[in-house]
């Protein structure tokens, strides 16, 4: 029922674990693995894993090793995947027990295509040092002209991601093919391409947001999204600008609007102006 897709980029010393993660529920059918041009023994260890379990296991990994990026590796597995509903699972992250058994419950009585959670977050020898609880838990307060209890009872959460991505990661991520198909797949932003996605799914998807355990981050110094801080701020810029762009009805959303003036990466000095400016 279930495609996992996980790109690798050396992150050897997490790949079983999180390989492991995925074939622990019966309800994941293939795991597809690519690596991105590793340095650290992951190609290698990629076919030692498909060659343990061959029938689940899927190594798409390019004959020639080159870095092309997250985005592209996860487009490349989701064109490959034979399930109906995705799952990303990044290389140095993990799935909770039971995430798979979860979702399959609820999607079973509602029609929506896409499904986050929470996480759990550990460090780099695997110690729990927090949790990510989505909407409950946000990175910074929504602005109080928004109602986050209703709207994210009736699934509504468009208007919220637009203030923060409080879905943190393409881990806590499960789709269905067909709205995948429908997004366009992921686009080509190295920081942020999880928040784009999350956002134009809620828009053009139905959204379950599932109070449980999914995924476990895993927290430490290589992560992508603390290399640049500044690059992180003009790609949400980018990101936002290219969705209004595409799809100029947000803007006379009430709710869309006083997001993005709540968005602190869209100016964190002046996020009112900023705001302003992206919505033109």
């Amino acid at each position: 029922m279930f495609s996992v897709l996980a790109p690798v980029f050396d992150h050897a010393g997490f790949l079983t674990e999180a390989v492991i993660s995925a074939l622990r529920s019966p309800l994941v059918g293939e795991v597809l693995l690519c690596d991105d041009g590793s340095a650290d023994g992951s190609r290698e260890l990629i076919a030692k894993l498909t060659a343990g379990h061959r029938e689940r296991v899927r190594d798409l990994t390019d004959p020639a090793p080159r870095n092309l990026g997250a985005p592209t590796r996860l487009n490349q597995l989701a064109r490959a995947a034979r399930g109906d509903w995705l799952a990303v699972l990044n290389s140095d992250d993990a799935f909770a027990p039971g995430r798979f058994e979860a979702v399959r419950a609820h999607i079973r009585q509602s029609d929506v295509s896409f499904v986050f959670g929470h996480l759990l977050i550990v460090n780099e020898r695997g110690h729990s040092i927090g949790t990510k609880r989505g909407i409950l838990q946000p990175e910074y307060p929504f602005p109080p002209d928004l109602d986050v209890r209703a709207k994210s009872a009736r699934g509504e959460i468009l208007d919220l991601l637009a203030n923060q991505n409080f879905v943190a990661t393409t881990s806590n991520m499960l789709f269905t093919k067909a709205l995948y198909q429908r997004v366009g797949g992921f686009r080509e932003l190295r920081y942020v391409h999880d928040w784009d996605f999350a956002l134009r799914a809620a828009l053009l998807g139905r959204t379950l947001y599932l109070p449980h355990f999914l995924s476990i981050y895993r927290d430490h110094p290589r992560n992508t999204i603390k290399a640049r801080p500044a690059h992180v701020q003009e790609e949400v810029r980018r990101l936002f600008h290219e969705l209004l762009a595409e799809f100029p009805e947000l803007r006379e959303r009430d709710g869309f609007r006083a997001a993005l003036r709540g968005n602190r990466y869209l100016g964190r000095d002046e996020p009112r102006e900023a705001a302003r400016s992206s919505l033109g």
